[in-house]
């Protein structure tokens, strides 16, 4: 418990208001948080989300 009677420790729950896995949007990973893209469409096809976002940084190398 913390000091206000609390079970859970303060800092360690991320709340970010979604009501569950696939709904709205989301950071996109590898973007450092500029970018965001629908939830739906990353959790449906990953790999097809990570093959692009190295295809892209080869391309500028």
């Amino acid at each position: 418990m913390d000091k206000n009677g609390n079970g859970a420790k303060s800092g360690n729950v991320a709340q970010t208001g979604a009501t569950g896995s696939g709904s709205g949007n989301m950071m996109a990973p590898g973007t450092g948080g500029a970018v965001q893209i629908p939830r739906d469409a990353f959790e449906a096809n990953t790999k097809a989300y990570f093959d692009n976002l190295h295809a892209k940084d080869k391309a500028t190398k």
